[in-house]
């Protein structure tokens, strides 16, 4: 019975890591407008300054916590470490969400799991070299108390090629699977962690707009879309117990060639007067997720997590 609800659960998770993993991975260079300093996330920051943080919230609840830092390697290459880790994830919840009306053939496979709540933690490391292109990265999955439940590695060829491997895990109840990708990265490509919020956006007024090209690794055969990104307006948010005026930024995908984007927002993000984002929202295939800052000057003992998870499986 539990082999059966186990390759279920493989089967679910798969898809729903394989999008949350690789959706917007790669966002080429601008294609017009007047672009926002995205460099400004590779920064490194002082020694004694704690990771950026944030809580996960979904459906106004919160289901989870992330966290990041820059790192410089003696070589001088920036590793950009991340994790986010979700908690008591309800499965029959989240692949409505997901996979819509396509959960509606899933689910008898999960007859036996009805009710059953998951935790997951997904870890990624993000390699630049000196000149702040993508070298290579590698994610993980834990998948409750089950480790390594699926890695992703990627590295970057001379010819520009971002070649991809995927090993997903079936634990004790099959064998795991092997899946290969290659992308084509644009020259000076800008890379997007994964899952984990952009922790700042500098260089931004009311009116500004631009539009950059999305890669989206999955499925495979994913077109590039044109996403275009405008500073909508002033906003002020609830940040804490504090009210604190912000820069509202909305990206949409375009309608077409040349129309103005008119679909839902996939994005958006509250940007403070420093440059910090203070809440990001985002939408996966109807699942909408909101990250919310944490306090700057807070020690969550959740950040202890990063250096938990570097020592386990960076150590390199």
């Amino acid at each position: 019975m539990f082999g059966r609800i186990f390759n279920g659960v493989v089967v679910v998770f798969w898809m729903i890591a394989m999008t949350w993993l690789l959706a917007e991975k790669v966002i080429p260079p601008m294609l017009g407008g007047d672009p926002p300093d995205y460099q400004s996330v590779l920064e490194p920051a002082a020694r004694d300054a704690l990771p950026d943080a944030w809580k996960l919230r979904w459906k106004q609840k919160t289901v989870g916590f992330a966290a990041s830092r820059v790192e410089v390697r003696p070589d001088g290459e920036l590793d950009r470490l991340t994790f986010v880790e979700f908690e008591d994830l309800s499965l029959d919840a989240i692949l409505s969400e997901m996979l819509g009306p396509v959960a509606a053939i899933v689910k008898p496979l999960l007859q036996s799991s009805r009710g059953l709540d998951l935790d997951m933690v997904v870890a990624t490391r993000m390699t630049f070299d000196a000149d702040r292109r993508l070298a290579r990265f590698d994610t993980n999955i834990d998948l409750g108390d089950f480790r390594d439940f699926l890695t992703l590695q990627g590295a970057v060829q001379e010819d520009g090629k971002l070649d991809i491997v995927v090993r997903l895990s079936s634990g004790n109840f099959g064998a795991g699977q092997t899946f290969k990708h290659s992308v084509q990265l644009p020259p000076e490509a800008l890379v997007e962690g994964s899952l984990s919020p952009r922790p700042e956006l500098k260089d931004l007024y009311i009116g500004q707009k631009w539009t950059i090209p999305v890669f989206r690794s999955f499925p495979p055969n994913s077109p590039v879309q044109i996403v275009q990104a405008e500073v909508e307006k002033h906003e002020l948010i609830m940040w804490g117990s504090d009210e604190v005026e912000t820069k509202l930024v909305v990206y949409r995908t375009e309608a077409g060639s040349g129309v103005q984007a008119t679909r839902e927002p996939i994005s958006r993000e509250w940007v403070r007067k420093d440059g910090a984002v203070l809440r990001q929202q985002v939408r996966f295939s109807g699942l909408e997720l909101t990250f919310e800052r944490e306090n700057e000057n807070t020690l969550d003992p959740r950040i202890a997590k990063l250096d938990e998870l570097q020592r386990r499986l960076w150590s390199n």
